[in-house]
């Protein structure tokens, strides 16, 4: 007979741009990635729970971490924010090093039965294939396209569950007034999620107009 796996927080974060660094950095990229999480979870009360994480990575950047289904709240806030800040710290150091080397995070918040230990089976879950969709979905990538890179480094999208149970739950300090509903849509999964960006900006293309924009002026009276 098979066991009920635990319910557990899944954590998922993915680099924008990872397939388009060069080999020789992705190592570099990889010891930002875990530095910045381990910073921030200490940051946030989380630092217990990190220490114990299971964590799984698929071939790529894509990295999924399971903790305790309590620790949801902090995930949300001020977990978010505060991996904004980090990664802001961690752009300096990288653009000291490479100019066009650059650190911006999609993440997906989700909740769900997962097994983590050693097994063959660890991971294996329904949670786990709809966590790995919404990070991959169009509006959390837009978010991050469509912005500012040296402003806006983090992108996020909660599940529905999430965001029912944490925000409209009234467990975080954030209002739902600051998340904006979207779709996530993705092969056949076809979900509402809810996406928040910790420092929203505006991308190059839209700070300004162009000459072919700008109106023609007055002729004269």
């Amino acid at each position: 007979m098979s066991t009920i796996s635990p319910f557990r927080a899944l954590l998922a974060v993915d680099v924008d741009g990872y397939g388009r660094q060069p080999d020789a950095l992705l190592s570099m990229l990889h010891r930002e990635i875990y530095a910045a999480l381990t910073n921030v979870c200490e940051r946030c009360s989380l630092a217990e729970a990190w220490s114990s994480v299971s964590l799984l990575q698929r071939p790529g950047d894509e990295l999924v971490a399971l903790l305790p289904v309590e620790t949801l709240p902090l995930l949300v806030h001020p977990f978010l924010d505060h991996l904004q800040e980090e990664l802001v710290r961690a752009d300096r150091r990288l653009r000291e090093h490479d100019r066009d080397l650059r650190l911006r995070l999609r993440v997906a918040v989700h909740v769900g039965s997962v097994r983590g230990d050693a097994s063959v089976t660890a991971g294996i879950s329904r949670a786990m294939n709809e966590v790995h969709r919404l990070l991959g979905c169009d509006p959390v990538r837009s978010a991050l396209r469509d912005s500012d890179p040296d402003v806006t480094f983090v992108a996020a999208v909660l599940s529905e569950q999430v965001f029912a149970q944490v925000v409209e739950g009234g467990r975080t300090e954030l209002p739902p007034s600051e998340f904006t509903k979207v779709r996530a849509k993705v092969k056949q999964f076809d979900q509402p999620a809810w996406l928040y960006v910790p420092r929203p900006s505006r991308g190059p293309a839209e700070t300004g107009s162009t000459e072919s924009e700008r109106p023609a002026p007055a002729s004269p009276a």
